[in-house]
């Protein structure tokens, strides 16, 4: 059973026609990537495509995004699946308060463009970390086109660790699991901890793991994990230059498996990069969940 897995984060043109080329998911901002959107649009990979609205991006910088622009650009790409609706960040302050504020000017935007938009059902409502549960209970139980909504996505817990996500998730899908809605298909933004994906049964996810790993000089391997190979840093002490010869051994031979040498992703970003989409795509085509059956006694896929 494959897994939909986002590729997200703009890069070079080469890279992008490799993701291409092996029919991968992508997820772009349309607050900043609009050209990358443009580009899969021209190349017939419309359908593969998933945009966010950039609202945390923008955040960030100290701007908005105006949601009838917004609105507008959905109705004029009729051809692309998904878009995520115009949530509200708490930036720069994250606390009880400030989180139930823009949960309800999130849904204030989701009603909003829920009746404006062409095809409503392409668009994906959200939950975030620090919401009230019962802002979940009303994204699972208000309908779209006279039916529940299909397709939901759950914002990650980012800077805690895995265990404490580990408990977050176990919430959310103890809610789902519970509801009148409990077929739904959830999505998890900005997160590939691979062991939660395979222990939650999320329906898709999208990450820049595989860019950022790529960009700092690191590969992702199936034998040792993540691994510093990158010519810059040769002298770290948890470079591939530094392990042992067998190990480095495996490492080469997990490389050549794939067409790649220890050279090539030692001095070529792009060739890490196209690397670490390999490995992640493998696994989204080979992923099984490990996780509890209560969750899936009530859902298909």
């Amino acid at each position: 059973m494959a897994f939909n897995l986002y590729f997200a984060g703009q890069q070079a043109k080469e890279v992008d026609e490799y993701l291409q080329q092996k029919n991968a998911l992508r997820l772009f901002s349309q607050a900043n990537e609009r050209k990358g959107i443009e580009d899969w649009r021209e190349t017939g990979h419309a359908h593969k495509l998933f945009i966010d609205s950039g609202a945390f991006s923008v955040a960030h910088a100290g701007k908005t995004v105006d949601i009838d622009q917004y609105i507008n650009y959905i109705n004029e790409r009729t051809d692309i699946p998904i878009f995520v609706e115009l949530d509200v960040i708490p930036f720069p302050v994250l606390n009880t308060q400030t989180a139930l504020e823009c949960c309800e000017a999130s849904w204030k935007n989701y009603l909003y463009m829920k009746e404006r938009v062409t095809n409503p059902c392409y668009l994906l409502p959200l939950y975030h970390f620090g919401e009230p549960k019962d802002a979940l209970r009303r994204i699972l139980n208000t309908e779209v086109n006279g039916k529940l909504p299909e397709y939901i996505g759950i914002g990650g817990r980012h800077g805690v660790s895995t265990e404490q996500q580990d408990k977050y998730f176990h919430e959310i899908f103890s809610i789902i699991q519970k509801s009148n809605n409990p077929k739904v298909k959830v999505h998890a933004f900005g997160m590939t901890v691979l062991k939660l994906l395979e222990k939650f049964p999320f329906y898709s996810a999208d990450s820049t793991t595989w860019l950022q790993l790529g960009i700092n000089g690191n590969i992702g391997t199936k034998s040792y994990g993540i691994i510093t190979v990158s010519e810059r840093g040769k002298f770290n002490k948890d470079n591939v230059a530094a392990l042992p010869e067998h190990m480095k051994e495996v490492v080469e031979k997990e490389l050549n498996s794939y067409g790649y040498t220890l050279e090539q992703v030692s001095t070529d970003y792009k060739a890490r990069l196209k690397f670490n989409i390999d490995i992640m795509y493998e696994w989204a085509q080979n992923y099984q969940y490990k996780g509890p059956k209560s969750f899936i006694s009530n859902r298909l896929f």
